[in-house]
């Protein structure tokens, strides 16, 4: 089953990516854009492994420290919580996602984005930059005004998921907003 996953995973990636990976040169792009998005550095020589383009053995690559740090990569918090949607995914296995994205490293400092997902739930959140946000609005949520977390893409009718969130001054956990149904934004810009 791990084969499978791991199939999907790359598939993601790539899909993510723009281009399949084939030529060394795609591997370095790929590293860095893992390492502009996720802060956690892959090598292209691991990508290679994992992606079969060198004849060695994939165990290097497909070591758990390395799947999270993919798993991220695709919008998911870790290798566990890749695994249990893609076995919760039921018959479609996998699909392309031509769903309004934002990357939030495109935003400005003091940019707010509203986050409405179901049932009536409403957080504006507010960006300081380096990927981390402040929440400034609540209405429903679980989260609460001046809550901090990190966010590096947000896809619209996706689950979200939140890094590092210190909620109320607690210990950091992560956080998934609109796992059933996914989220909606709205850029409201600087207010």
């Amino acid at each position: 089953m791990k084969d499978v996953f791991l199939d999907r995973l790359r598939e993601g990636i790539e899909n993510i990516a723009g281009f399949r990976m084939r030529t060394p040169r795609d591997f370095d792009f790929l590293a860095g854009s893992i390492f502009k998005e996720t802060r956690s550095q892959l090598s292209p020589t691991t990508l290679k492994r994992l992606w079969g383009y060198l004849k060695e053995k994939e165990s290097q690559a497909s070591r758990l420290s390395t799947l999270n740090i993919l798993s991220r990569y695709v919008g998911y918090p870790d290798w566990d919580t890749f695994c249990k949607f893609q076995l919760d995914a039921g018959e479609c296995e996998s699909e392309f996602l031509k769903n309004k994205c934002l990357l939030t490293n495109s935003l400005l400092k003091g940019d707010r984005v509203k986050l409405m997902w179901h049932p009536n739930r409403c957080v504006t959140i507010q960006y300081i930059g380096f990927s981390m946000f402040k929440v400034v609005e609540n209405r429903n949520s679980k989260l609460s005004v001046n809550d901090t977390f990190i966010c590096e893409r947000i896809v619209e009718n996706q689950p979200l998921f939140l890094y590092n969130l210190i909620h109320e001054n607690g210990d950091p956990v992560n956080y998934a907003c609109g796992k059933v149904g996914g989220v909606k934004f709205e850029i409201i810009g600087v207010v």
